[in-house]
């Protein structure tokens, strides 16, 4: 299957709409064909009526715009609109460099595992991107709820499912923001904390946590990816992991032992190979792509542009995977022979260094966040009050016991993990095995052959669908190669993956 499973190759579509005559006597099925609707036909209006969530908390307003405008308008009013290339880049990379490659030293993999373990999980985040980017191609909207509900709820007469599922994405994703985002606060206190001299009173665990969060209040506070602080704040967290390798790098060249932490704070699931897999989560992949094109629709864009969004995304991986690689180097024994241990200040400049990467994307993976469902009275009256809930709730869940936070660590696992390898692999399953093919050149509306219609209006229609069963089998052949790939990922890497996790929860091995 092409990049692009919506639709056939370029050169199908471009015979297609050019207006070539096809013979009325032994028709060719890959003859070009043009529709041309009827002017007086509703249909061929610009002015589409769609339920449209205005404000982004779940209240449906039927509205009367342009298309083009209204998908416009969606991206421009979430929290990631319309992005430059470099800052796509930016996002599409800072997931990769946070608290997964932290951990990457204290593995104590061998080599010979660690390495290809690493190569392996950079070059399944790369294929599961570019899944979510086929998907959205394929259902004509790059909007995660829309890929979700065009795979269990397409076709009319299920609202009440569409709703429920678009609710359940929803909160899925805050849920996940929010624990990851306590996740992050808690490791970097749990950094800093031991890095206060002994002279000085070594202020508490919430205090600590109180003073980081003001810190990274006046960035939260941003409204969208796009504000110059969010992105410089998220360039500053990059660089900073880069001087945390560098530092690490010259301990490892100098034969010091590497700092490793393996707090309390984490659970048993974050030991060995699981720490490497979520190294390679990743976020927000199917928003980043909107924002690069500029709108939720994919066809609505140069090909140039869609060609750099996967671009973009190996780029992403390769340089992410080159500062990774030599952290497994490091970390193939925990305790190298004619390794000395590091002084006081270079454990703590590495300390601090590593803490201060892990606060400055916190903005980054908050702000995306969708919105609280709240009443809309307090919508009204509070407009920020989502936002600040949200905050205030990660702040929280990041001050709890040592063992609801150990709990909570797996769980995050478990859902980066998922929401990774697993989650774009079934979707693509389910909605190209089990669903009805989407049409390619056919209009939902053109009746079948055999119905009473008139015989010019009968022929164009068999020629229509003669085009579109050849278009499908083209298409057929193509995706079969990546179902392949797809059914891999969701069953040895997903499937092998959950069975480890509940049986390592279990004490079975």
């Amino acid at each position: 299957m092409d990049a692009s499973p919506r639709s056939s190759t370029d050169s199908d579509r471009d015979s297609f709409v050019s207006g070539r005559s096809s013979p009325l006597n032994g028709f060719d099925s890959s003859a070009a064909l043009i529709l041309v609707p009827d002017v007086a036909s509703p249909s061929s209006t610009t002015s589409l009526t769609f339920n449209f969530d205005v404000d982004g908390e779940g209240d449906d307003a039927s509205i009367e715009v342009d298309e083009a405008e209204l998908q416009l308008a969606r991206v421009r009013s979430s929290a990631i609109p319309p992005l430059s290339s470099f800052s796509a880049f930016l996002y599409l990379l800072a997931p990769y460099l946070r608290l997964g490659v932290l951990l990457v030293p204290a593995t104590g993999l061998p080599t010979r595992v660690a390495v290809p373990t690493l190569l392996l999980f950079a070059a399944l985040s790369a294929f599961t991107r570019q899944i979510w980017y086929m998907l959205a191609r394929y259902v004509r909207r790059a909007d995660m709820e829309e890929i979700v509900l065009e795979t269990f709820a397409r076709g009319r007469g299920k609202q009440s499912r569409r709703a429920a599922l678009r609710q359940a994405v929803r909160s899925s994703g805050t849920v996940f923001r929010i624990i990851l985002t306590a996740l992050y606060l808690r490791y970097a206190v749990d950094l800093l904390l031991p890095c206060f001299p002994d002279a000085l009173v070594i202020p508490s665990r919430a205090i600590a946590t109180i003073i980081l969060a003001a810190f990274v209040a006046p960035i939260y506070a941003a409204t969208s990816l796009a504000s110059r602080r969010v992105v410089r704040t998220t360039w500053i967290s990059v660089v900073v992991y880069v001087a945390w390798f560098s530092v690490t790098t010259y301990m490892h060249a100098k034969h010091i032992m590497v700092p490793t932490w393996n707090p309390q704070s984490l659970g048993q699931l974050w030991q060995g190979i699981p720490a490497l897999a979520f190294t390679f989560t990743t976020t927000s992949t199917v928003p980043l792509y909107a924002s690069l094109k500029g709108t939720i629709d994919p066809l609505n864009i140069k090909s140039r542009r869609l060609q750099s969004f996967k671009l973009l995304s190996v780029l992403s991986v390769a340089i992410s995977a080159a500062f990774i690689l030599p952290l497994a180097v490091f970390g193939a024994s925990l305790r190298p022979r004619g390794f000395s241990l590091p002084t006081p200040d270079l454990q703590t400049t590495v300390s601090v260094f590593a803490a201060c990467s892990l606060i400055l994307s916190i903005p980054a993976l908050l702000i995306p966040s969708p919105a609280i469902p709240l009443p809309y009275t307090l919508r009204r009256a509070f407009p920020s009050l989502s936002k600040v809930l949200i905050y205030l709730l990660a702040l929280c869940l990041s001050v709890l016991p040592a063992r609801v936070s150990r709990v909570g660590s797996d769980v995050i696992l478990v859902l980066a993990f998922l929401s990774t390898y697993v989650v774009p692999a079934l979707l693509h399953i389910v909605i190209h095995n089990f669903r009805q093919p989407l049409s390619i050149v056919v209009p939902p509306t053109t009746p079948t052959v055999g119905h009473f219609v008139e015989p010019s209006e009968s022929l164009s229609d068999e020629l229509l669908q003669a085009k579109e069963r050849t278009l499908q089998r083209r298409r057929l052949w193509r995706r079969l190669i990546w179902d392949v790939g797809v059914w891999v990922l969701l069953l040895p890497v997903g499937g092998g993956g959950v069975v480890w996790a509940a049986g390592r929860i279990a004490g079975r091995w």
